[in-house]
């Protein structure tokens, strides 16, 4: 049922990823304007203006981390660049 609306078992794969990708942007997207109105990209976790931009930077500071550390990650080096920008 779930293959019957779409439901992606593996977002690495085929649209997947395109999914994945559309919506890293968008939060990004998100965060730029986070910095437009706040000057910084300090997002807290439990950020009430969007809770969702709060829990999605929380991720990306830990992978970037795990990446920094050379530890596994799941953060692919363009997107590393792009929060380094």
């Amino acid at each position: 049922k779930l293959e019957e609306i779409g439901f992606v078992w593996d977002a690495m794969f085929m649209n997947g990823r395109k999914r994945n990708e559309e919506a890293w942007m968008e939060m990004f997207k998100e965060l730029i304007e986070y910095k437009k109105k706040h000057a910084d990209c300090i997002v807290p976790f439990d950020y009430k203006g969007n809770p969702k931009l709060g829990t999605w930077i929380g991720i990306q500071r830990k992978e970037y981390q795990r990446k920094k550390n050379g530890r596994p990650n799941l953060m692919p080096d363009e997107r590393q660049h792009k929060l380094e920008e």
